[in-house]
């Protein structure tokens, strides 16, 4: 086989029900060049080996997968980056177990831009959204209008991690977060613009078994706020003030979801907020310092119909 213009990075862990469609979504596709499947399950407690051995035996392009089977599990960001350093190609792009393209040309539109505009580091797509038994329950994720160009300062809140195509890098620095997809893009995004092509290419399965999906809003809050802390050490001056008003509005709204959650993600905020003081300016700070005053008082607790209040508050004080 030539050498291959891109490699596709697949994680897995418990994906027996699905892995074979993800699979063959990424087989189907059409190319004038060359690709790899790179999949790394992180000891699934199921069936994932039998599947995938299979396809690579008996599917007509099984050849071009490599399959490392863990035996011990790693966890997802130590999984995810043991993929990342095998991928070699110019280019690497993402889909996971339990996803699935439905473009057998998406790949070969977003390699396409990216060759022809070397200033962009990352492409990613519209999705529709499905749920276990492959029912749409969305028939895309973006409107029509969205702007398709995004830089660091205009982030879009999610870019589908399963549909992006970016620039092969040395990620060996990126930093650890729950939201390692969130992370990536801000880091991406200080080396290239990002863009939309704006067709829904694939498919993201919300299921019981998936990672996010499993976990209860307060800790998605938490997770949240851990990812948004990590996001700080990526950030020029002048976005401080945006991520500390995200990171505190997440902070009110797991108030009402978990206070002992609450306690220990405040505590990580304040240790935050003395860690990048130097960064903040006076006025920057004196703002935080009062939004933190105003998220901890205790009426805030007693009275929920006050937090669209809060969150007013801190929208005009940190990010509009």
């Amino acid at each position: 086989m030539a050498k291959a213009l891109v490699s596709i990075c697949m994680i897995t862990y418990g994906h027996e029900k699905f892995i074979q469609q993800t699979i063959e979504s990424v087989l189907m596709q059409q190319t004038s060049f060359d690709f790899e499947v790179i999949i790394a399950n992180d000891c699934s407690p199921d069936a994932t080996d039998t599947v995938v051995e299979n396809l690579i035996k008996n599917h007509e392009k099984g050849n071009l997968i490599t399959y490392y089977s863990h035996t011990k599990n790693k966890g997802m960001y130590a999984n995810f980056m043991f993929v990342l350093d095998a991928c070699k190609a110019k280019y690497i792009a993402l889909c996971e177990g339990d996803d699935y393209w439905v473009d057998p040309l998406k790949l070969q539109k977003q390699v396409d831009f990216l060759e022809a505009n070397p200033d962009y580091e990352v492409c990613f797509t519209n999705i529709k959204i499905v749920d276990n038994l492959n029912q749409v329950t969305k028939e895309a994720l973006f409107k029509p209008s969205l702007t398709d160009v995004f830089t660091i300062h205009n982030l879009p809140n999610w870019a589908p991690t399963l549909t992006r195509v970016f620039k092969n890098r040395d990620f060996s620095s990126l930093p650890s977060a729950p939201g390692v997809d969130s992370v990536m893009l801000l880091w991406q995004s200080r080396l290239g613009n990002i863009k939309l092509l704006n067709e829904v290419t694939a498919a993201y399965r919300l299921h019981e078994g998936g990672v996010y999906s499993a976990i209860n809003d307060a800790a998605k809050k938490a997770h949240m706020i851990q990812t948004l802390i990590v996001s700080l050490q990526l950030l020029p001056n002048n976005l401080m003030s945006k991520y500390f008003g995200k990171i505190l509005k997440n902070l009110v709204l797991l108030r009402f979801l978990d206070k002992e959650l609450y306690i220990i993600n405040k505590k990580e905020v304040l240790l935050a907020y003395k860690s990048y003081g130097s960064k903040l300016s006076l006025v920057l700070r004196l703002k935080i310092r009062l939004a933190l005053v105003l998220v901890s008082f205790p009426f805030i607790t007693l009275f929920k119909h006050l937090e669209p209040i809060v969150l007013k508050v801190i929208n005009r004080l940190l990010i509009y």
